[in-house]
C-alpha cells in the first residue's frame, strides 16, 4: 500500500469521532446544486409518465440508444398549471401526455425528504411542434428510400365496395359516426364490415396498430377486401403524433388494398394520411365516401339495366320487323312464281290449241287417214295399195298407196 496505512478491522469497527447525520447531508447537497445551478433554466427531456393530483406530476427522462441515460421528476404546481396547460393547449391543441418532448423552464430543487426534482415554471409548445415536425420529416424521409411511400395511391380506386375492414379505438365517438352511415349498407346485405379495434395513443399504440393492420391483411388474404378504413374521433395535434410511426405507416403503404383515412382532423396530416389512398377529414366523411360509391354503383346498375333492356327490345323489334318484311318477301316471290307458273300454263294452252287438227290444215299442212280413219303419222303405217283418205283445209281426196 502506498500513501495510506490499511486499516486493521479492529480500527475499522471503531466509531469515527467526526460524522454527519443524513439530513446535514442532504441539505449540503441541496446547497450545492443551489449554488451550482442559481435560477431557472431551459430542459430538454421526453414525458415519461405522468401522475395528475392537482399539482401535475411529471418523470422525466432522456433516451440513447441503449435506452435512459438520464431520470428525474418535475412538478407543474397548481398555482402555474392552468397557465401552463392552456398555453400549450393553445398552440397544440393538446395537453401534456406521455411520450412527449419538451422544453421546460425550470428551478432545480434537491429537498432531503423527496430527493432532486424540478419545479416547472414556463414551456416551450414551439420546441414539442417543432420537434414532432422534424421526427415526421425523417420517417417520411425513410419511407421514401424504401421505395413505399407511395405505393397504396397506385392502386385503382374502387368502383364499388363489398368487403371492408374498418381500424378504431374501442368505443370511439368516431366510429359511432361511421357506423351511423355504414350500418344501414351492411343490414341491407350489400357490405360487409370487418371492425378491428386498436390502440391510437400511448406508448402501445404502434404495436396494437401494426397487430390490427396485420389483422386485415389475412383477411384480405382469405377474402379479397375493396378497402381498409382507418379512423378515429378527432384529437389534438399531439394525441395524432402516436400515429407517425414508422411499421404503422409501412404497413399501411404496402397494404394490398385501397387504405382510407379518416382520422378527425382537417388541418394537420399525419403519415397514415400521407401515404393512405384516400384522405378524408373525418370518420363521417369516410363513411359517406364509401356510401357515395355504393349509391353511385347501385345507380350504374339500374342505368345499364334500363339499357340492357331498351336494347333488348330494339332487337326483339328488329327481329319482327325482320320477320315480316322475309315474309312479305316469301308472299311476293310466291305471287310472282304463281303468276309465272299461270303464264306458262297459258302459253302451253295457246301451244297446245294451237295444234289442233283444224289449226293445222289451216297452216298448210294435211291430214293422213287410213280407211278406218285412223292418223297416220308414219310411212310405216302405209301397206301397199292401202287406200288412205287425204284431208286438207278445202276438202278431202282419197288415194291409193302405190307402195
Amino acid at each position: 500500500m502506498t500513501g495510506k496505512k490499511r486499516r486493521t478491522k479492529a480500527e475499522a469497527a471503531r466509531p469515527p469521532e467526526q460524522f454527519l447525520d443524513l439530513a446535514d447531508v442532504l441539505t449540503y447537497v441541496g446547497q450545492v446544486i443551489a449554488r451550482g445551478v442559481p435560477g431557472a433554466i431551459w430542459v430538454r427531456a421526453e414525458i415519461a409518465s405522468l401522475t395528475d393530483r392537482r399539482h401535475l406530476y411529471m418523470d422525466l427522462v432522456q433516451l440513447g440508444e441503449e435506452g435512459e441515460i438520464a431520470k428525474c421528476r418535475a412538478t407543474v404546481w397548481a398555482r402555474e398549471r392552468f397557465a401552463l396547460e392552456g398555453k400549450f393547449r393553445r398552440a397544440t391543441g393538446g395537453t401534456f401526455t406521455a411520450g412527449l418532448k419538451v422544453l421546460l423552464f425550470c428551478t432545480a430543487e434537491f429537498h432531503p425528504q423527496y430527493g432532486f426534482s424540478l419545479n416547472v415554471l414556463d414551456v416551450s409548445p414551439e420546441f414539442t411542434l417543432g420537434d414532432a415536425a422534424v421526427r415526421l420529416d425523417a420517417l417520411r424521409e425513410q419511407l421514401v428510400r424504401e421505395g413505399v411511400y407511395g405505393l397504396n395511391r397506385l392502386l385503382p380506386a374502387p368502383t364499388d365496395f363489398g368487403r371492408v375492414a374498418v381500424i378504431s379505438p374501442e368505443g370511439a365517438a368516431g366510429l359511432g359516426d361511421f357506423r351511423r352511415e355504414t350500418d344501414r349498407l351492411e343490414a341491407a346485405g350489400v357490405v360487409e364490415f370487418l371492425y378491428l379495434e386498436a390502440t391510437f395513443q400511448g406508448q402501445s399504440a404502434s404495436g396494437s396498430l401494426t397487430r390490427a393492420i396485420a389483422a386485415a391483411r389475412a383477411a384480405h388474404a382469405e377474402a379479397p377486401l375493396d378497402a381498409l378504413v382507418v379512423i378515429r374521433g378527432g384529437g389534438a395535434v399531439t394525441d395524432l403524433a402516436w400515429l407517425n410511426d414508422l411499421d404503422v405507416t409501412r404497413a399501411l403503404a404496402v397494404f394490398p388494398a385501397p387504405v382510407i383515412t379518416g382520422l378527425g382532423h382537417a388541418r394537420d396530416d399525419t403519415l397514415p394520411d400521407e401515404v393512405a389512398h384516400t384522405r378524408t377529414d373525418t370518420p363521417s366523411k369516410a363513411a359517406a365516401l364509401i356510401v357515395g360509391v355504393v349509391a353511385a354503383a347501385a345507380a350504374q346498375a339500374q342505368e345499364d339495366a334500363r339499357t340492357i333492356r331498351a336494347q333488348a327490345r330494339d332487337i326483339l323489334i328488329d327481329a319482327a320487323a325482320a320477320a315480316e318484311w322475309a315474309l312479305d318477301r316469301t308472299r311476293t316471290a310466291a305471287l310472282r312464281q304463281a303468276d309465272a307458273a299461270h303464264a306458262h300454263t297459258d302459253a302451253l294452252m295457246r301451244q297446245a290449241l294451237g295444234l289442233t287438227p283444224a289449226r293445222t290444215l289451216q297452216r298448210g299442212y294435211a291430214l293422213v287417214r287410213n280407211a278406218a280413219g285412223q292418223p297416220i303419222t308414219r310411212a310405216a303405217q302405209i301397206g301397199p295399195g292401202e287406200r288412205l283418205k287425204l284431208e286438207f283445209q278445202d276438202g278431202e281426196r282419197e288415194v291409193e298407196s302405190s307402195t
